[in-house]
C-alpha cells in the first residue's frame, strides 16, 4: 500500500512539473515569444514605434501615456550605440537577450545627462575600449552583454495630451546604430 501511495505521489509531482515546463516554453515553440515579434519587424539596429491599438505584430502601446519603440541589436560585429534626447518628462530604454530576459536598464533619473547616450559592447569590445576609447563615447554609458543580440525598449511618457509631440519625437529622432572602435 505503501509503495502505491510513493508511486502516486511521484506521479503527480512528474506531471505538475512537466506541465509548467510546457506552459513555460510554450511562447517559444509557437513563435510568439517577444524576441520572434520584434525580429519580424525588420532590419536590425533601427528603431520601430509601435502602434497605440493592437495590431497582428503582437507589439503594440497598451497604457495610453507611454510611447514606445523597440530595436533589434546584434553587437558581433561592433558595438551599437543608442542616443536618443528631447523635452519629455520622463522615459526608459530596457535591453533583452533572446530569451527575452531583461539584461539593462536605465531611465532618465539615473541617466548621464538629459538623454539616452549608451554603447552596447561585448566583452570583448570593452577591453579594446579600455585600451582607446573615442571621445563620442566619453560620456556614454557602456553595457557590457556576453549575449550578442537582442532588442532595447526605448519608451517616453506623455501623461498630457500637450507632450504627445514631444514623445513621439523622442522616438522618431531615437538612433540604434552600429559603432565602429578605430585602433589607434
Amino acid at each position: 500500500m505503501r509503495s502505491v501511495l510513493l508511486a502516486i505521489a511521484i506521479g503527480l509531482v512528474g506531471a505538475a512539473f512537466i506541465h509548467i515546463v510546457i506552459i513555460l516554453a510554450l511562447p517559444m515553440w509557437t513563435g510568439k515569444d517577444a524576441w520572434t515579434r520584434v525580429e519580424a519587424l525588420g532590419a536590425t539596429n533601427r528603431f520601430y514605434q509601435l502602434a497605440n491599438e493592437p495590431n497582428t505584430t503582437g507589439l503594440y502601446n497598451e497604457n495610453p501615456h507611454v510611447r514606445s519603440a523597440v530595436c533589434r541589436f546584434d553587437i558581433t560585429d561592433g558595438p551599437v550605440r543608442i542616443i536618443a534626447s528631447g523635452d519629455v518628462p520622463a522615459w526608459t530604454v530596457s535591453a533583452y537577450d533572446v530569451s527575452s530576459n531583461e539584461t539593462y536598464s536605465m531611465n532618465d533619473r539615473s541617466a548621464i545627462g538629459t538623454g539616452v547616450h549608451i554603447a552596447l559592447v561585448t566583452p570583448a569590445q570593452m577591453l579594446q575600449l579600455r585600451r582607446f576609447m573615442p571621445r563620442s563615447l566619453e560620456r556614454a554609458v557602456l553595457v557590457e552583454l556576453t549575449n550578442p543580440q537582442g532588442y532595447l525598449a526605448l519608451r517616453a511618457v506623455a501623461p498630457l495630451p500637450s507632450q504627445e509631440t514631444a514623445a513621439r519625437a523622442f522616438l522618431k529622432n531615437a538612433v540604434c546604430a552600429n559603432f565602429k572602435i578605430d585602433p589607434a
